[in-house]
């Protein structure tokens, strides 16, 4: 099965970028001039009969879009999310990455745009990206976090169902040197993070594992002493009757409960002396 664009031209480029997940297609068209030339556009495509055929069913552009953009230079998916980078080679930008999220098959749909927090021009910000789950991640491989064009990679996560994706990492090589351009590809499973830099000598790839929870240990216990008042001792009789002795009558409290001894009553016949 070929694929094309409804309204393709020669020059679009259309097919730069491809990512698919279940019956959904997303081919990325970096050099397309819907909003100036070479601002970038996406298609959507789906199939409903196991693969046969594959409909065109949205073309995505960016809202603010604009000439040199490059949108569509990557894509991702995962279930009912595209993600969208456009890393601005041409306009000199820092690059963006754009989030949609549609919940009608792709008659209707939202739009995130993403940036880095400390973008700056060139970074190439959105060359790569990647989507697992809520987790959104994008390589800026000309970023300059030390040394020139070493690179960097961001994530940024939602918890509010897609309205909002804060960046919550960035991440970078340990090693990291000029011109090895981290993040020229990221990849993202289960948490799992993986960023390419190929000119780091002959080439290498990072790899991240997400932090391991922090225990927090379990407070010790506090108790205080509460003292029962002490009953009143009554004369001794001149005849015998009987009386009750209460043993063990003090309570402890603990903080989340009450520790209290048991009572326990005796019945005696007292005889006077």
């Amino acid at each position: 099965i070929k694929l094309t664009a409804s309204d393709g031209v020669s020059s679009d480029d259309f097919g730069y970028s491809v990512a698919i997940d279940g019956a959904t297609v997303v081919v990325g068209a970096w050099y397309d001039a819907d909003n100036g030339s070479m601002s970038g556009s996406a298609y959507v495509f789906l199939t409903t009969d196991g693969g046969t055929t594959y409909d065109e069913v949205a073309k995505l552009t960016a809202s603010d879009g604009a000439y040199g953009d490059n949108f569509g230079v990557s894509v991702a998916i995962d279930g009912d999310t595209v993600v969208v980078g456009a890393e601005q080679t041409y306009s000199e930008g820092p690059g963006a990455a754009y989030v949609y999220r549609t919940t009608d098959g792709w008659s209707t749909h939202t739009e995130i745009k993403l940036t880095a927090s400390d973008g700056a021009s060139e970074d190439l910000f959105g060359h790569s990206v990647a989507i697992d789950g809520e987790t959104v991640l994008v390589g800026a491989y000309e970023a300059d976090p030390v040394p020139r064009d070493s690179g960097s990679a961001y994530v940024f996560r939602t918890s509010d169902g897609g309205a909002t994706y804060p960046q919550v990492a960035k991440l970078t090589a340990a090693d990291a040197a000029a011109f090895d351009e981290f993040g020229h590809s990221v990849a993202i499973d289960g948490g799992i993070i993986v960023a390419g830099a190929p000119y780091d000598s002959g080439g290498s790839v990072y790899v991240f594992s997400p932090p391991a929870p922090t225990v927090q240990p379990t407070p010790r216990p506090t108790w205080t002493f509460q003292p029962t008042p002490q009953p009143t001792v009554s004369p001794k009789p001149t005849t015998p009757q009987p009386s009750t002795a209460a043993l063990g009558s003090d309570s402890a409290t603990r903080a989340g409960g009450t520790l209290a001894t048991a009572l326990l009553a005796f019945a005696a016949t007292a005889l006077a002396l």
